[in-house]
């Protein structure tokens, strides 16, 4: 078993070659990725030979490129065989297709970012995703269950989370059990 390179260089953008047989086509998405990289900077690494030589990362290149920037991160795979750095450039493009949304999960997701006022654009979905997903997306219910002496069990259906935490902390004030449950 090879370990991973993890020593983290800054090179030039300059000194970085495409890979001329990368499979992917990604021109039409550098604008989304200068967005990305914008909004939390150059945070994954290209990873590269010594000889500048693109292993992982042509649309990171190609965007911080279109930025102006002189330096990015790296992580150098010189440890790799031929055909290691063949088979990681189509593994690392292809494991992003591997795992599927759960729905109910991103909506919960999605739903918060736009409650907290951020704009959803910065999460890499196309405008048409977000709507297709916020018509999908059922309203979340926030309740709490709420004991007396646990003798007693009562449902309480809020708005919102914050209707919840006013109740409950009402409640706790009047020295009622409580245990809270999103669902």
């Amino acid at each position: 078993m090879m370990t991973a390179p993890t020593e983290i260089v800054q090179r030039a953008t300059g000194d970085f070659i495409p890979y001329a047989h990368n499979p992917r086509k990604n021109d039409q998405a550098v604008d989304r990725m200068v967005a990305s990289i914008t909004e939390f900077g150059f945070t994954v690494p290209i990873l590269c030979q010594s000889d500048g030589l693109v292993v992982d990362g042509h649309l990171r290149l190609k965007a911080a490129m279109k930025l102006g920037l002189e330096r990015v991160p790296a992580i150098l795979c010189d440890q790799w065989s031929e055909a290691q750095v063949k088979a990681f450039r189509l593994l690392a493009n292809r494991s992003v297709n591997w795992a599927e949304w759960d729905d109910a999960l991103l909506g919960m997701e999605l739903t918060d970012l736009h409650s907290l006022e951020y704009p959803l654009a910065q999460t890499g979905f196309t405008q048409e995703e977000l709507i297709r997903f916020r018509q999908q997306i059922q309203p979340v219910v926030h309740q709490a269950i709420v004991q007396f002496d646990e003798q007693f069990l009562v449902l309480v259906t809020c708005r919102d989370e914050g209707e919840q935490l006013k109740l409950i902390e009402r409640l706790l004030a009047d020295g009622v059990n409580v245990r809270a449950m999103n669902r």
